[in-house]
């Protein structure tokens, strides 16, 4: 890296701040041409008058100088907050490019920290987590990756995977001695077992990671109150509504924040049996969403109870049903309790709460009573599966997972020619596989297209 970068590094403008951050073995010589060469002592805030090739004051900035190795990128760099606005800004960008700056291109600060080894490619990626997270939860995760959960997890089963393979080219290279022991069948058939059981474990974890939110499903009858509930969970009125029954006749989709938690609601058409082709296709997509579903929430019309839901829901989740049940992700609303007299639940839907321990939560959508009930029901399922994840590292990105599932694919084969009894080579050839995808998840082994891949998709700046 010869040149010396720079570009705006905050967000929108205008702001109070903006920051410029310039990297490179020049980084130093060009700021104090700007400053008219006033001293700057390393990792100390300084303020200054930053000056154009006229004399005249551009801007009162605060700067920072970073001596390498000692930076983000490990280069010399400097950092200048300075008012945020996006003329006030170019201007000074425009002075540093005079002064010998080049500009940056996207990534390009974190690629040159990826060289100088202050960061690996899961970090880099981690980085961008960060910067999208759109909730509290994916924000932590994102953190956690930042500060190494992925790298030093990735590098623990790398490492053992090197003991595996180690045992295993000692039986090659030492193949002529007579003294030398026999392939430790046992011994590594348990450690590659190790191996893929901490992978499936991660995997199970990661499926069950929502980034776009939890998909939480409204599903009742016709005119129960799915579009009315939908609308008050949103704060504002998305979904049409009336008194005329099927009213809605497609799944509509939105995000909202409850609690720390991003809930994707979706408000389904309701379930009936109906010739019309219309309904037909709105009941099966509201099926199919039901399928997919992380929560479902179940109503029941205040105004006609109707046992024809349980079958409905069994129909829908079919075997899933009982693991619903078991990890509680079923929530049942009992609509328009401002009513002065509803009808009693059919004796069927009766039993079933009963057998399930589901008590049905009270809600009048006019009224709004019982809505804090039901956000805080979202909220402790969505805290539970949080804290599923607690202990076990989660994997984000589709690369990590597509290259986790291919060290997987390796282990799986190198423990089939162990108990197949293959010759040493064939499972020192699988096992240098699967270390090889784990390295690639970290960049410890990957291509120029693949760190130019992910690089390519950082903002200028970053």
């Amino acid at each position: 890296m010869t040149t010396t970068i720079a570009a705006i590094s905050s967000g929108q403008m205008p702001a109070a701040i903006g920051v410029i951050r310039m990297s490179g073995s020049k980084s130093l010589e060009i700021i104090q041409t700007c400053l008219h060469h006033k001293k700057l002592s390393p990792r100390m805030m300084h303020s200054r008058k930053l000056y154009d090739a006229k004399d005249e004051i551009l801007d009162e900035v605060l700067v920072c100088y970073f001596q390498a190795p000692h930076s983000f990128t490990g280069e010399d760099s400097v950092e200048i907050y300075a008012h945020g606005g996006m003329v006030n800004l170019s201007r000074i960008l425009q002075e540093l490019y005079r002064a010998g700056a080049q500009p940056a291109q996207p990534g390009e600060f974190s690629r040159r920290a990826f060289i100088h080894g202050k960061i690996d490619l899961a970090r880099a990626e981690a980085i961008m987590d960060v910067i999208h997270a759109q909730n509290e939860m994916q924000c932590r995760e994102a953190q956690r990756q930042l500060s190494g959960s992925v790298s030093q997890t990735v590098q623990d089963l790398r490492d053992f995977v090197m003991q595996i393979l180690c045992a295993v080219e000692a039986t090659i290279d030492f193949s002529q001695e007579e003294d030398l022991a026999p392939l430790p069948v046992k011994q590594l058939r348990e450690g590659t077992a190790r191996v893929l059981d901490q992978i499936e474990r991660m995997k199970r974890a990661s499926e069950q990671y929502r980034t776009s939110g939890y998909r939480t499903v409204l599903m009742g009858k016709p005119n129960a109150g799915k579009s009315s509930l939908f609308n008050r969970l949103l704060g504002h009125e998305r979904a049409i509504v009336t008194d005329i029954a099927g009213t809605t006749t497609d799944t509509l989709e939105s995000s909202v924040m409850i609690g720390r938690h991003l809930f994707e609601l979706i408000d389904t058409a309701g379930i009936v049996d109906s010739q019309n082709p219309i309904e037909r296709i709105g009941v099966d997509r509201a099926r199919d969403q039901i399928k997919m579903a992380d929560i479902v929430v179940m109503l029941i019309d205040g105004n006609n109870p109707d046992d024809c839901i349980l079958h409905e829901l069994t129909q829908m989740l079919g075997e899933n049903l009982q693991r619903y049940l078991e990890e509680n992700r079923l929530i049942v609303v009992h609509t328009k309790s401002d009513l002065s007299q509803r009808p009693v639940f059919p004796e069927a839907l009766s039993a079933f709460l009963n057998a399930h321990q589901l008590t049905p939560i009270e809600v009048s959508v006019k009224s709004r009573d019982g809505l804090d009930r039901l956000e805080n029901a979202l909220i402790q399922k969505a805290d539970s599966f949080s804290a599923a994840f607690e202990n076990v590292t989660l994997m984000t990105s589709q690369r990590h997972i597509a290259l986790l599932n291919a060290a997987a694919q390796s282990l799986e084969r190198a423990r089939q020619a162990l108990d197949n009894g293959m010759p040493a080579e064939f499972i020192a050839a699988d096992l240098h596989d699967a270390a090889q995808s784990l390295d690639t998840i970290t960049g410890a082994y990957a291509s120029e297209d693949i760190i130019n891949e992910i690089f390519s998709h950082f903002c200028v700046g970053k």
